[in-house]
């Protein structure tokens, strides 16, 4: 089994901060269904399509499962959720309109 190098652990360690935080702020919420859950960390903009924004605060949400799949998978799924598009808009609106699909 490959370990993680002290780089991926330091990105592991400030995900799981943000993730608390939100938590806390939120609660077990998902952003999307407002459903109690064990939520996921969810990435608004893809960490495999826009690295730069792997870390970013404003380009992470709570969700549950079954949303994070459907947003991740589904473009006309993810392009009915105007608040998430709206709070990627406000640091990247030229990707935000391209990845929710405002674009079409």
């Amino acid at each position: 089994m490959k370990q993680k190098s002290d780089k991926q652990k330091q990105k592991d360690y400030t995900l799981s901060k943000i993730k608390k935080g939100l938590i806390e702020k939120h609660g077990k919420t998902c952003c999307i269904c407002q459903n109690e859950c064990e939520p996921d960390l969810m990435h608004l903009l893809p960490k495999s399509i826009y690295p730069e924004h792997y870390l970013n605060p404003a380009n992470l949400v709570l969700g549950c499962r079954a949303c994070h799949q459907s947003f991740d998978d589904n473009q006309a799924f993810r392009k009915l959720q105007i608040d998430l598009y709206d709070q990627v808009a406000e640091f990247d609106l030229m990707n935000a309109a391209r990845y929710f699909g405002m674009n079409n």
